[in-house]
């Protein structure tokens, strides 16, 4: 089981690749992202010169997807990773050396030079995963005893963009893709790597819009818990992957295993360990083998004997065997020869019978064979004289009723007219025929029709085409058909098209002026969309600017208190610290930690409750200015299991460290602040881009309509905080819609706007989505006054309102219904005072 130097050393030059994509510095991102998906590389090495300059990786492409960096007019040196570590062939050693180093250095790819530097290739996890078969040594070690339990998964309802930042945050080369169940239990559904973050970016994938449905590796090559990393070896090398989920008899998540896994198994430490315990198996197996060939030895030694006594008795019993057996065997020849007599004389008999019968037999069928066949051709022959004579007439009656021009032309530009009925369908004192014989032979004829009827001659293929003939000053078109007649002969059928042709092109103009007027339609469209989508953002603006500036005035706030902090602390911490004892500097460190485990989700009422209770507790052990006290500790986040502080409390020392704790726990929550106010702008400016923004192409694209239904919701919060209740039932499993997302944002916002105006800003909106059949069902509906019956049928009606003048332009419904019919939906209205319900039904449009 012993591996030589040679043999390791032929296992590292045989897991080198040799044209790893090498790229000049000034390349750019775009065209690097493209070659390391083309060569299905995981890495990519930039060099000039045969000198490595450095490594850009496929984690490279997650941070930066994750950044949102624009890849245009970005150059590969500017986001590469400078001065990789690299080692030289000859300074390798083996391949377990090479093993170690990139174990120790965690990485996944090691760049190879020779002496001089110049760079010869690079090793990889998979390449060496590749030329390594220790296929008994994987069979000892199952999935569950090498697998990665911690496993980072997101939810089937993620954004492809929201992937790639998590997986940058938790530095992991993979997000296993979960049906949403509970944590314990979850069911893998797809998996989206690294590699596949660098296809996305090559092939210009919207991150932000498209869920992980979509994009993810589906489906999923699943590893049971109890396999063999040999198993995982074989799955790896058969789909071309570089890592598996593992799942449980149940099929639940269980953990994944990679490249790492394997090469941890190879550890040549483990190997070690393997071997010597093979090695005192083996031990123990030879000591009983000993045994039990003594024992054998004995035996056989005894069998001798009892076989020596049997040898002596075989001798005397088989010279009475052959005494007996040269008697019988006398016997029974001349027994046997009189049976061979007879029986030679009866088979001669039967065979010659059996030969006779079927002569008889054969003779008699070639002669029924021969009669049934003389009845088939003389039956055959009176049909077919029948058929001839049946076609003979239908054909010259087809030809009588044709206006077709039939000519039948052969090698040698010979031609004959089949009579058929031109005049019927022909110009008032002109042959038409003749016409077209002499377009054949003439010379000034631009179309020498001869060529074609010898291409069909060729080929043996049918050949159609239109031509004119000028007739009177005027051109008269004919449709031709040529196709083969005989071996050297084709036919040619002419059809009158004039009338056609004229109609063609009468067709052809009306078509382009209705064109015209569409294209002419869509624009005006397109532009009153955009137009009213504009005023109602701009009457969002006052409440949008008012919630941007409440967080700035959070940030601002917490930021000052921060400041505040240091300016008066900075000096005196060291001081503080060395003045610790070690116990006090535990029980300080306790109480931060406790501050910052603490969530601030207690209303005031309870805070008073548990500030009394505190103080009682504080009062019960003589502890000064307990009332204080029980302040301070509730805002550092101390409400409850105050007995592990109460020893600490009663020392002298006490209040200077829970004050000094106090102002650390207000840092922590001016930080906590400063996120919470940071997403709210974020949240607003995004919905605000999202909303504002509009799509040039013109064509669909595959949306979440709750996304914009919260998008739209996020634009109007301000009116919506002061009096409205929003109630969101959305339905699960909701499936994306092929559509024009951003028209579909003007329905929402048209009909949001209607509800809460028709509530004058106070009562109930509630917002249903739900998937049925092929199609998604949203329904908004609002607890206003209600339309009254009389103005019901007018509201879609163009520039018909029932606000003030200079309050609404009548076409906000107008322009929900054209936007529904140009996505194939349609729209219902129920109202009764105190609901108006208004319901659309869009379809999905894309298989399911």
């Amino acid at each position: 089981m012993s591996t030589t130097v040679s043999d390791t050393q032929s296992l590292l030059e045989q897991a080198i690749d040799p044209k790893p994509p090498v790229l000049p510095p000034d390349t750019p991102l775009k065209v690097a992202i493209a070659a390391m998906t083309k060569a299905s590389a995981s890495c990519i090495l930039i060099a000039f010169e045969q000198q490595l300059l450095g490594i850009f990786t496929e984690r490279d492409v997650v941070k930066i997807t994750a950044s949102e960096i624009p890849l245009a007019g970005v150059a590969i040196s500017e986001v590469m990773t400078e001065n990789p570590i690299a080692i030289s062939l000859d300074k390798a050693g083996n391949i377990f050396k090479v093993l170690s180093i990139l174990r120790s250095k965690t990485m996944r790819h090691l760049p190879l030079t020779d002496e001089d530097g110049k760079l010869l290739g690079a090793i990889t996890c998979e390449s060496i995963r590749q030329i390594l078969k220790p296929a008994d040594l994987l069979k000892m070690w199952r999935a569950e005893e090498t697998m990665t339990a911690q496993v980072i998964v997101t939810s089937s309802s993620a954004s492809v963009l929201e992937v790639v930042k998590q997986m940058r945050t938790q530095r992991k080369s993979c997000i296993v893709i979960c049906t949403e169940s509970d944590k314990k239990n979850q069911k893998p559904v797809g998996i989206i790597t690294e590699r596949d973050i660098v296809k996305f970016q090559a092939s210009g994938l919207d991150f932000a819009g498209t869920p992980v449905t979509a994009a993810m590796s589906f489906p999923l090559i699943l590893l049971q818990v109890k396999a063999t990393l040999w198993q995982a070896h074989q799955l790896m090398q058969q789909h071309g992957i570089r890592r598996l989920v593992v799942v449980d008899e149940e099929g639940y998540l269980a953990g994944i295993v990679t490249e790492i896994s394997l090469l941890q198994a190879l550890d040549p430490v483990e190997m070690h360990a393997n071997v010597e315990l093979l090695q005192e198996t083996v031990a123990d197996k030879i000591q009983e083998l000993n045994k039990m060939n003594e024992e054998l030895r004995k035996e056989s030694l005894r069998r001798t004997e009892v076989e020596e006594k049997l040898r002596v008795l075989n001798d005397n019993l088989e010279e009475q065997i052959k005494q007996r057996t040269l008697e019988l065997i006398n016997a029974n020849s001349q027994l046997k020869k009189e049976i061979q007599d007879r029986t030679t004389a009866e088979a001669e008999v039967r065979r010659l019978n059996t030969e006779l019968e079927q002569r008889v037999l054969d003779r008699t069928v070639q002669l029924a064979a021969s009669n049934e066949e003389l009845q088939q051709q003389i039956s055959g022959r009176k049909l077919l004289e029948e058929k001839l004579h049946f076609s003979e007439k239908k054909v010259r009656a087809v030809f009588e009723a044709m206006t077709d021009i039939v000519l039948v032309l052969d090698s040698q530009r010979n031609i004959e007219v089949l009579p058929t009925n031109v005049a019927a369908d022909s110009e008032p004192d002109c042959d038409i025929v003749s016409l077209t014989i002499e377009h054949f032979f003439d010379d000034d004829n631009p179309d020498d029709w001869w060529v074609l009827v010898q291409q069909v001659l060729e080929t043996k293929q049918t050949l159609n085409f239109d031509y004119s003939l000028t007739v009177y000053d005027r051109k008269i078109w004919f449709s031709a058909c040529i196709s083969l007649f005989s071996k050297n002969a084709v036919i040619w059928v002419a059809r009158n098209i004039n009338a056609r042709k004229i109609a063609e092109s009468a067709l052809c103009q009306k078509n382009a002026e209705l064109s015209h007027t569409l294209e002419e339609l869509k624009r005006t469209q397109k532009e009153l969309i955009q137009s009213e989508k504009m005023a109602a953002l701009g009457q969002l603006i006052a409440g949008v600017a008012h919630e941007i500036n409440s967080p700035l005035g959070a940030i601002r706030s917490s930021v000052q208190n921060i400041a505040d902090f240091w300016a008066e602390q900075l000096q005196q911490l060291p001081i503080f610290f060395q003045q610790l004892s070690p116990e006090r500097r535990q029980d300080f460190f306790a109480l931060l930690h406790k501050s910052s485990q603490e969530t601030d989700t207690l209303s005031s009422k309870e805070k008073r409750q548990l500030k009394k209770i505190l103080q009682g507790q504080l009062e019960s052990e003589n502890i000064d200015d307990a009332a204080s006290l029980a302040c301070t500790l509730l805002d550092i986040g101390i409400g409850n299991n105050v007995e592990h502080f109460l020893p600490f409390l009663k020392d002298s020392q006490s209040r200077n460290i829970v004050q000094t704790a106090y102002q650390f726990a207000t840092v922590q929550k001016s930080t906590k602040n400063i996120v919470t106010a940071t997403d709210r702008a974020a949240k607003i400016v995004f919905a605000l881009k999202s909303y504002s923004r509009y799509d040039q192409s013109g064509s669909k694209v595959i949306a979440n309509i709750t996304d914009g239904i919260d998008t739209v919701l996020t634009l109007y919060h301000y009116q919506i905080k002061h009096g409205v209740e929003v109630v969101r039932n959305y339905g699960t499993n909701l499936p994306s819609v092929l559509c024009y997302p951003d028209e579909l944002n003007q329905v929402w916002t048209n009909l949001v706007h209607n509800a809460l105006q028709a509530m004058g800003n106070k009562g109930v909106l509630k917002i249903d989505v739900k998937h049925q059949a092929n199609a998604i069902l949203v329904s908004i509906t609002d607890s206003g006054p209600g339309i009254p019956p009389e103005i019901m049928p007018r509201i879609f009606e163009p520039f018909f309102t029932t606000k003030p003048p200079g309050e609404g332009s009548g076409l906000g419904l107008d322009i929900v219904q054209k936007i529904l019919e140009k996505h194939q939906g349609e729209l219902q209205v129920e109202s009764v005072p105190g609901q108006t319900k208004f319901t659309i039904s869009l379809p999905i449009g894309i298989p399911l």
